[in-house]
Order: structure tokens, then sequence, then C-alpha cells
């Protein structure tokens, strides 16, 4: 007898195929967070060829978020094994530069830090969070428009000014 023969015997209740399903649907995305985002190894080498933005641990950013004077954009990103990642990171370093002495432009590692990424409204990575006087003020994850993104950065900073 097959698992498909089983979800159709009359002693297998809607109940126990809905659990199967709900235990398969799970599983499938616990391993999606534990595997992460997925590019071929081979492609770090596009990864390695783009400035890095400076990097905060996920237990530093509360600190970081003090000792600043200006807002600070955090990317909740990867560094490796994120094809979306890869896709805005130079669109980030280069927003960083436009923004230099407006508002300070950092990451802080996504897998590392799901529970917070999701306190702060994200979903998926890169999630991008704007901080003003250590308050979250603008959460946006993948996919999202880098240059729409620093319009709306620039417009929140005018208003909390």
């Amino acid at each position: 007898m097959t698992v498909f023969s089983l979800m159709r015997h009359p002693m297998i209740s809607d109940l126990d195929r809905f659990v199967g399903r709900a235990r398969a649907i799970i599983a499938t995305g616990l391993f999606t967070v534990a595997v992460g985002c997925g590019v071929p190894p081979g492609s770090q080498s596009e990864i390695d060829s783009i400035e890095c933005l400076p990097v905060v641990s996920g237990s530093e950013l509360q600190t970081y978020l003090q000792s600043s004077d200006s807002p600070v954009l955090v990317e909740f990103g990867v560094d490796f094994n994120c094809s979306r990642c890869v896709q805005t990171k130079s669109d980030v370093v280069r927003l960083r530069e436009s923004l230099k002495g407006t508002v300070d432009v950092i990451r802080v590692d996504f897998n590392t830090n799901v529970q917070l990424v999701s306190q702060l409204g994200g979903s998926i990575c890169p999630t991008y969070v704007l901080f003003d006087q250590q308050t979250p003020v603008l959460t946006r994850s993948f996919p999202v428009s880098i240059d729409l993104l620093e319009g709306e950065i620039l417009r929140q900073s005018e208003t909390q000014q």
C-alpha cells in the first residue's frame, strides 16, 4: 500500500490528512530557514568584488544605535548564499555613499537575527529598517527598489528634523 492509497483509505480521517500536510509544510519551512537563501557557492566572487557594508552583530545593534548621532539604516541580509542579497548589494553600497553624512548604513546578519527582523516587521532577507533615535521608523523587505527606499529615507529624515 502506498502513501497515496493510505491517504484515501476510509480509516484515515480528514484531520489526519490535514495534520500530515501541515507537518510537511512546517518541515519545508524549517528546512528553508535552516539552509537560508540559496545561490551556488561558486558565485561568491561577485560578492567579494563589491565593497562590503560595515557589519554589526545583533547583540551590538542597540549599542550602535545609542551611539549614533544620525539615523541608521540596517540591512538585515547575508554575505553569502542569498541571490536576493547579491542582487541588491551593489545598490545598497551606492545608497550608503549617497546618504553619507545623513544616514549611517550597516548590515546585521539576517540568519542569526530572524526573530528580531520579524519583530521589526520584516519577512525575508534582505530587510531594511531605518532607525531614528533608536526607534524603527521604516521597514521594507525584498523586493524593494533601492531608489524608492532612498526617497522614503530622505522624506523620513526631513520629517524627523
